[in-house]
């Protein structure tokens, strides 16, 4: 409940403009298919880090598969990107560290200290 007061009914011309308004819209009944299909299917995704991705509903096993094998195409191309952009950020630190002659020193120096 919103309010403490009971709620007024609705008028007569409110209640004439609502009934000029088709209950189901033809150009979304086609892409809204919850209320209409016998059986429906979900294309869910998990991926490495076990969150889940809701692909679609679909109203068939076909147009379920067909979303999954193109997520997990996507998802795919996007883990191999991440891959080599993970490899090129590790030369660039290594290449950092290997110019800076100063902190490899202090870092040799620490070591031989710690094995003492």
């Amino acid at each position: 409940k919103w309010t403490d007061k009971p709620v007024p009914a609705l008028d007569e011309e409110m209640l004439a403009e609502l009934a000029a308004e088709p209950a189901v819209i033809e150009e979304e009944k086609a892409a809204l298919n919850w209320g209409t299909a016998d059986v429906l299917y979900k294309s869910e995704a998990i991926d490495s880090f076990g969150q889940k991705y809701l692909l679609g509903v679909y109203e068939n096993k076909e147009d379920a598969k067909k979303a999954f094998v193109a997520w997990n195409k996507e998802y795919e191309t996007a883990r191999e990107d991440m891959k080599d952009e993970m490899q090129q950020w590790g030369k660039q630190a290594q290449a950092m560290m290997d110019a800076d002659v100063d902190a490899q020193e202090r870092i040799q120096k620490a070591l031989e200290e710690a094995r003492r």
